[in-house]
């Protein structure tokens, strides 16, 4: 299903977004930190060094030291987690040893060298299980989890989690500090996946705990993080409930990040109870927000964005342009932030059709309209790699779709109201004014009606596009995410299978291997049906790229056959989508046919153009076979006739023992 671009996205989302770029700094934190209640000075601890004579408390001590320079000075860093892995090595103080393969792989990974960061957590995590220290066992599976999920891969991390919180479990020393931590991992992993209904249990958990252990700061984040699930799930009530606890906490104890955060979530909440004068208060005072306290451009960009959205619902289309403009102009001095423009361009077309701008709102309209289907394209890609995650949006299309037949009701209201207060206006000027004002009466309402009929004729097209593109990407997005993964599953299984049939199961490995090929093909097929969807036309270079791709595939799979591939048409032929697929399926099954039934050694595809005529042939020197007694019902000829038919064009099959040519006439 068609992923939701969320107009008035909360700004603790942002900020989330934001954390996950730098998450790993966050986890070193809760994984390590942590774990010391008091952090002394310098030069304290290099006291305790001098006079201890204890190895294990001197590399404590360092691995602390350690702590102090490894985010500000890398040399200095490396340089005392060398000194401690010394002491601990010849003094065989195993626990700090393990300490120290922790805190290396935090340091590589920090300073951007992956494989060294992988390669210290997997000996930390196998030297603490060889030695039973279920402490560091469960800061290493916590460092792993961050490290995979700073990679995006989601699934890895979210099994290190929950084995993080296993292993907690059966540590009766461990601190509940670390386990709510890793439940806020998790709920956080989940939210970014916006599988929101996961994400709140989790989210709840960590709340428990910080709350048993008087962490108002830990306190503030849950809560702030269940007020931005609780909107996307659409329980806005228990979303206000949350930003309010996490204000008040924010104002107890002079957060002013945390409070102003607070403030938007209950902006954002409010915003979508309706209560739009109260949103409006909300992001005005958090835009207004003390210079010293942190306003990054992005979060800067959404509060435009809502004021934009909010001006429109309280019909004062000036002010909506205005922050509209605002937030375009913050969109230009940060090129990290155009992931966000498609929020800044639907209120400024709404406002812009409101004051009668139809060229304007139809400009806007299409940046957004464009802006929407190019991320789905890249969502679209993504999903191809990784079928597994399925996202249950169903309720925001709809929310979509409701919200795109509001504005056209309220477009067609405004036309109206012109319309009336317009001709009402003539008629008064044309009893005082008759016979001086009869012809420019009528040039008026000529040139009224002329702008009526574009500004219907705009709002049709784009209604007309929009659900058509609707139904397009959700057919896409069903064929994907249903047929696709299934066909996949399949595929998996028989290779399973095959793994434990033995020599005497000849026969069923190889009708396995038959049927897993069948299922590979019909996924290919799948993702062309795809390919075309995706397209509201498909250009000759569109088709062109496709064929060439199909016949290198078929040569590099098959030895003996010599493969050529012709193309002479003009660059502005086009198709839509339906004829593009039924050229492609016709040269790929006629291809196919000579393969599989004529034995050919040689197979030529050209494609030309004369006038308005586009002609595809497909010979072959294989055995060929009787014309006249052609039945059509095998070898797949039935097929290929019917996509003819459906293209409305002329098919020829030319046999002999020479080979056979497939000659297609297609009139455009």
């Amino acid at each position: 299903m068609l992923k939701k671009i969320t107009i008035l996205t909360s700004l603790n989302t942002i900020l989330i977004k934001l954390l996950m770029k730098f998450r790993f700094l966050f986890l070193a934190i809760f994984s390590f930190v942590l774990s010391f209640s008091q952090q002394t000075k310098i030069d304290s601890l290099y006291q305790i060094i001098n006079s201890t004579k204890n190895d294990s408390t001197k590399v404590a001590v360092y691995n602390q030291i350690v702590w102090k320079y490894l985010f500000s000075d890398k040399d200095k860093a490396k340089e005392l987690l060398e000194t401690s892995e010394k002491i601990a090595l010849a003094a065989n103080e195993k626990f700090g040893y393990n300490s120290v393969l922790g805190i290396k792989g935090i340091y590589y990974d920090i300073n951007g060298n992956s494989d060294s960061a992988r390669y210290f957590f997997n000996k930390s995590l196998d030297y603490s299980r060889k030695n039973k220290f279920l402490v560091h066992e469960e800061h290493t599976l916590n460092n792993l989890g961050m490290f995979h999920w700073n990679k995006g891969e989601n699934e890895k991390a979210l099994n290190y989690f929950f084995n993080s919180i296993k292993v907690h479990h059966r540590n009766e020393k461990a601190t509940e500090r670390g386990l709510a931590s890793s439940y806020n991992n998790i709920g956080l992993i989940y939210q970014e996946m916006e599988l929101f209904e996961k994400a709140i249990p989790y989210h709840l958990k960590a709340l428990k705990i910080r709350i048993d252990n008087k962490d108002k700061q830990g306190q503030i984040a849950s809560y702030n993080n269940l007020g931005v699930c609780y909107n996307n799930s659409n329980e806005h009530h228990e979303a206000k409930e949350s930003f309010q606890n996490g204000f008040e906490l924010a104002k107890e104890i002079d957060n002013k990040h945390e409070y102003y955060n607070a403030i938007k979530g209950l902006a954002d909440t409010e915003f979508y109870l309706k209560n739009y004068t109260e949103a409006l208060r909300l992001n005005l005072q958090t835009l207004n927000r003390p210079t010293e306290v942190p306003f990054n451009s992005k979060a800067k960009v959404h509060v435009y964005s809502s004021l934009a959205q909010i001006y429109v619902k309280l019909k004062n289309p000036k002010e909506a342009i205005k922050y509209g403009e605002l937030g375009l102009q913050e969109l230009q001095n940060d090129d990290s932030d155009s992931e966000y423009e498609v929020e800044i361009y639907k209120p400024l077309a709404e406002a812009n059709y409101m004051i009668g701008n139809i060229e304007k709102g139809e400009f806007y309209n299409t940046k957004f309209y464009n802006s929407t289907i190019e991320k789905f394209k890249e969502s679209s890609a993504k999903s191809l790699n990784e079928l597994e995650v399925k996202y249950e949006t169903e309720k925001k299309e709809k929310d979509l779709a409701k919200e795109k037949v509001k504005v056209a009701e309220r477009e067609l209201k405004i036309k109206n109201k012109n319309n009336l207060l317009l001709i009402l206006g003539a008629f008064i000027l044309s009893i005082v004014l008759v016979s001086l004002l009869i012809f420019n009466k009528q040039k008026f309402k000529n040139k009224q009606l002329q702008k009526e009929k574009e500004l219907s004729e705009a709002l049709l097209k784009i209604e007309t596009n929009n659900r058509l593109q609707e139904q397009r990407l959700a057919i896409s997005r069903d064929l994907h995410d249903n047929i696709g993964s299934q066909l996949t599953f399949i595929i998996s299984s028989i290779d399973s299978l095959k793994m434990y049939m033995s020599n005497t199961e000849e026969k069923v490995e190889k009708k396995l291997t038959t049927i897993s090929q069948f299922t590979r093909e019909t996924i290919q097929e799948l993702r062309d049906t795809i390919w075309a969807m995706n397209k509201e036309e498909i250009s000759v270079e569109d088709l062109k790229s496709r064929i060439s791709n199909f016949i290198e595939q078929a040569k590099a799979s098959l030895q003996g056959i010599h493969f050529e591939f012709n193309c002479n048409v003009s660059k502005d032929f086009t198709f839509n989508s339906k004829d593009g697929i039924n050229i492609y399926r016709i040269i790929q099954e006629a291809v196919n046919n000579a393969i599989k039934h004529a034995s050919a050694t040689s197979i030529i595809v050209n494609v030309n153009q004369t006038n308005q005529d586009f002609e595809i042939s497909i010979k072959d020197n294989g055995k060929g076979f009787d014309v006249n007694s052609l039945s059509f019902n095998g070898n797949g000829l039935q097929t290929i006739q019917n996509r003819a038919k459906e293209l409305n064009a002329s098919i020829d099959f030319i046999s002999d023992n020479n080979g056979t040519k497939v000659n297609l006439t297609f009139n455009k």
